[in-house]
């Protein structure tokens, strides 16, 4: 179980995480989010697909295709026939979310530009979902904005549906709002009971910085709102919002994830909270690529003191790892690059990214001197035994890697030496290391000469004597 925790060419980013059963009622964990294309020059796609996993067994996933498209010639299957699932424009769709309510699963639709959200269904969680119906206040006006969340409290004709949506007012919206949801004409919650709408916060001169992308769920008996703030560099914070009632008011929670170091450019870390087999998760994306238009989805677990407030696993903030749903990973094992937590570190020269250049290449690119690199946590065991360490590298310019544990100011435990090449092929290079026992984080610090680029990194291991 590693992070990303989808395979490394696909791209889910804004996920939702949602457990439902599947119609031969196994319990499985699925993931609602944007589509970002391989090789793409933007975000998002014109597609919605679905991944899903066992509960237990949260190492694999599925792939279900392609649940809805907002245009046609995307895939998108719907009565036998390629079908375009948003009649009032072809844009690229952004975040959606997805809940059941009652033997019916409910998928939000939005789509670049603001325009109205959408609603489609489907009897499957996985889908496909119909086309989309407009999600209008029941004075017959539209919705616009984007971002949209669904709370469903109760079951049956009790039951309670809420809508959450929007963008700070820089973006020409009016903040995070708050509606219920109530039934149009044809039994489907798809009408804004518009005298119930709130604006929960703004973002703009209050104490919540909210950004977009809110996620809502009901935790120990109190409503907590997850989203991106500006609490941190840009808007790589994770922060959260309490109250009594979904539509307020809230307070301010705190700042829990600060995901900042991940991506080379400023990018925002939407996601959601998820319960699976009695644990709480954070799920959350980090950017790829120079232009960070290449977001996968990645977990790490999270806990509630006595005072609800969220915490890590060591009681402070929730830290990126390269393990997600498990523990430490076997540093014995191939690492991919694509496993880095950071790829900018404060003190350190910035520039280096992660890309794609393939299906299956998924390398560490654009390495020049001063770059260093993250990678938490491995457990490499506790009997003492001789190692080497394995990096497998396009070299370029030449120079060295220097391998640290634990802080990256720390004398390195060893040196890989990079030569000048210029071969087009990767080879794996090898250092002896010091002896190492326990969980460590493992820093990878990178010397050569100036603005050199002094190799590509695909992969690498540490290797018993």
């Amino acid at each position: 179980a590693v992070n990303p925790i989808l395979p490394l060419d696909e791209f889910i980013p804004d996920v939702e995480a949602r457990v439902f059963r599947n119609a031969d009622g196994e319990e499985r964990v699925y993931l609602y989010g944007s589509h970002d294309h391989f090789g793409s020059d933007t975000w998002c796609s014109y597609q919605y697909r679905v991944y899903s996993s066992s509960v237990t067994n949260l190492k694999t996933w599925t792939d279900h295709g392609v649940s809805f498209a907002s245009r046609k010639g995307e895939g998108y299957i719907w009565n036998g026939e390629d079908a375009d699932g948003i009649s009032w424009n072809d844009a690229h769709l952004y975040a959606p979310d997805a809940n059941k309510i009652g033997d019916t699963y409910y998928l939000i639709t939005c789509s670049a530009g603001g325009s109205c959200l959408g609603m489609a269904f489907s009897k499957n969680p996985e889908g496909p979902f119909s086309p989309a119906k407009k999600i209008l206040y029941d004075d017959g006006t539209e919705t616009a904005s984007i971002d949209p969340t669904l709370y469903v409290e109760g079951e049956g004709e009790a039951a309670k549906v809420y809508l959450l949506w929007g963008q700070r007012p820089t973006f020409g919206a009016r903040g995070l709002l708050a509606a219920e949801l109530i039934k149009d004409g044809d039994g489907l919650y798809t009408v804004v009971k518009k005298d119930t709408e709130r604006v929960l916060f703004t973002g703009v001169h209050d104490e919540f910085g909210f950004y977009e992308g809110a996620s809502i769920r009901k935790i120990n008996g109190k409503y907590y709102v997850l989203y991106p703030s500006d609490h941190g560099k840009g808007v790589h914070m994770m922060s959260y919002a309490v109250a009594d009632h979904p539509l307020g008011p809230y307070r301010f929670g705190g700042d829990i994830l600060d995901t900042d170091g991940c991506d080379l450019e400023p990018g925002n870390c939407h996601g959601s909270f998820c319960e699976v087999n009695g644990q709480w998760y954070l799920f959350y994306h980090r950017g790829f690529n120079n232009s960070n238009m290449q977001r996968k989805v990645c977990v790490e677990k999270i806990f509630f003191d006595e005072n609800g407030h969220i915490v890590g696993e060591n009681g402070g903030k929730v830290v990126m790892t390269n393990h997600g749903f498990g523990g430490p990973l076997d540093p014995y094992q191939k690492i991919e690059a694509a496993y880095a937590t950071h790829v900018r570190l404060d003190g350190f020269q910035a520039g280096c990214y992660l890309t794609e250049k393939s299906r299956e290449l998924h390398p560490l690119i654009n390495i020049t001197d001063g770059n260093c690199v993250e990678y938490r946590d491995f457990d490499f065991g506790e009997t003492p035994c001789a190692l080497s360490f394995a990096a497998k590298v396009l070299a370029k310019d030449g120079g060295c890697i220097d391998i640290v544990l634990d802080e990256p100011d720390n004398a390195p435990i060893g040196t890989v030496q990079i030569p000048c090449s210029s071969s087009d092929q990767y080879e794996e290079l090898h250092t002896d290391t010091a002896c190492v026992t326990g969980v460590h984080t493992v820093f990878l610090k990178f010397r050569g000469d100036g603005e050199k680029k002094i190799c590509e990194l695909a992969s690498f291991r540490f290797i018993k004597k």
